[in-house]
């Protein structure tokens, strides 16, 4: 007995860890996962393929990737068939194959191998369904621009003078009240919201518009903005001197711009053309303003403040949709930034985001714009400014903290371009990046 035992683990051993000779393994599992190289997204997948037990394939001069095949399912049709480009053995397990391939997988595609792999007579064929993290809608925004269905969206802006609506403060709040109603809004937000809308100095905020869209900013990511720009705490050490509607100095072309006074205030000028504007589409571009502090923006600076505030408005129309047709200024910068910024994404193209996007050859499509991702687009509209020397605005840093816990990741600098690209990527949840995309009204640009 004491030798018997010994025999009968080896025997055991033996069935469990070495390939049975002539043997056709079962498919255990298939899972596709996007190439990255270098933290970009590419158009390429590699495939697992786990056996339920370890194999020995067949002498063969066929290559043993064509002996793989996979179905994938397309929105417009299909499914597609799809060749695997190269097929080894896996260097960690005995029971795996790893497939390169030259296209995303998404869940639900199949996966046909051929038995002649492991036994040379066999003819039959074995499938499986692939796991994935993608779907084919994602598949398809990680691949290909969206456009707008109807080009209304490009068309000059319709301006319109304020109104004494525009100016009555009873009026906004009640804009304000349905605005937090549309957003779900707890009674403790609520009661914030209305709390600053009412105790907001009249002597640096005048316009209750502005007022509005300040208040407004309380539970979001954006709330710190109120306290940089009303308190201490910023880098010029005292509140701003005002926030109103008056000429940008920098020109009829700038819809904002932060100056600072002769005691190092901040004075931040908003286009008076703009107080007929519903408070809704004011709230990005004061999450923009507030970024800067200090008298150093450059272009990063400014491609990252666009990119926080353009983040913002995505979720607005997200919930709302009706600011994306009111056909004015601001609604037509803000949809055109969206546009870009939902073809853009160089970790996430599926997402939102700052780079190009693999696939992607110009941000607005069948447009004469012919910048690649976002950020060109933002840049170009900041020629002559140079790039920033130094370290990062203290908002905007806030805001990348803020915005890091739901999309899982470190708290970075959002001048890294890369880091802040993958940032808003990771933080625009699948719902809202959908919601965005019907709002918007976008279809594959063909």
């Amino acid at each position: 007995m004491r030798i018997l035992l010994p025999l009968l683990a080896l025997a055991l051993l033996g069935a469990c860890g070495e390939p049975e000779r002539g043997s056709v393994p079962e498919i255990a599992s298939a899972s596709a996962e996007r190439v990255v190289e270098d933290g970009a997204a590419t158009l390429e997948s590699t495939v697992t393929v786990s056996f339920d037990r370890p194999f020995e394939l067949v002498e063969s001069r066929l290559p043993l990737a064509s002996h793989f095949e996979l179905e994938v399912p397309v929105l417009d049709g299909g499914p597609r068939r799809v060749l695997v480009r190269e097929a080894t053995l896996s260097e960690t397990s005995s029971r795996e194959i790893v497939l390169e391939v030259d296209s995303l997988i998404p869940a639900g595609s199949v996966l046909k191998v051929a038995a002649r792999a492991f036994r040379l007579d066999d003819r039959d064929e074995m499938t499986i369904e692939v796991e994935s993290e993608l779907t084919p809608e994602l598949v398809v925004l990680a691949s290909t621009a969206l456009s707008p269905s109807g080009p209304e969206i490009f068309d000059p802006p319709v301006n319109r003078p304020a109104t004494e609506e525009d100016r009555d403060p009873a009026k906004v709040r009640g804009a304000l009240e349905a605005y937090l109603e549309i957003r779900g809004a707890s009674p403790a937000v609520r009661e914030a919201v209305f709390q600053t809308f009412e105790t907001l100095p009249a002597e640096i905020v005048p316009h209750p518009k502005i007022r509005a869209a300040l208040a407004a900013l309380r539970g979001t990511f954006a709330e710190p903005a109120i306290d940089s720009l009303f308190t201490e705490n910023n880098c010029t050490e005292q509140p701003a001197e005002l926030v109103a509607f008056q000429p940008p100095p920098g020109g009829e072309n700038l819809v904002a711009q932060v100056t600072h006074s002769l005691e190092g205030q901040r004075i931040v000028s908003l286009l008076p053309e703009l107080e007929s504007e519903r408070f809704e589409h004011l709230m990005p571009i004061l999450v923009h303003e507030a970024i800067h502090c200090d008298e150093r923006a450059g272009v990063v600076e400014e491609v990252a403040a666009v990119g926080f505030d353009t983040f913002f408005y995505v979720q607005l129309i997200a919930m709302d949709p009706s600011l994306v047709g009111t056909g004015t200024r601001l609604a037509r910068d803000l949809n055109l930034n969206a546009i870009a910024f939902i073809n853009s994404g160089r970790r996430l193209p599926e997402s939102v985001g700052i780079l190009r996007s693999v696939g992607v050859e110009r941000a607005l499509p069948n447009t004469t714009a012919e910048m690649q991702s976002f950020g060109d687009l933002v840049a170009a509209a900041y020629q002559g400014v140079g790039f920033n020397e130094g370290p990062s605005e203290a908002l905007a840093l806030e805001y990348a903290r803020l915005l890091s816990i739901p999309a899982g990741m470190q708290p970075g600098n959002p001048f890294d371009l890369r880091y802040l690209d993958e940032l808003l990527g990771r933080a625009t949840d699948v719902q809202t990046m959908a919601a965005a995309v019907v709002a918007l009204d976008l279809r594959l640009d063909n």
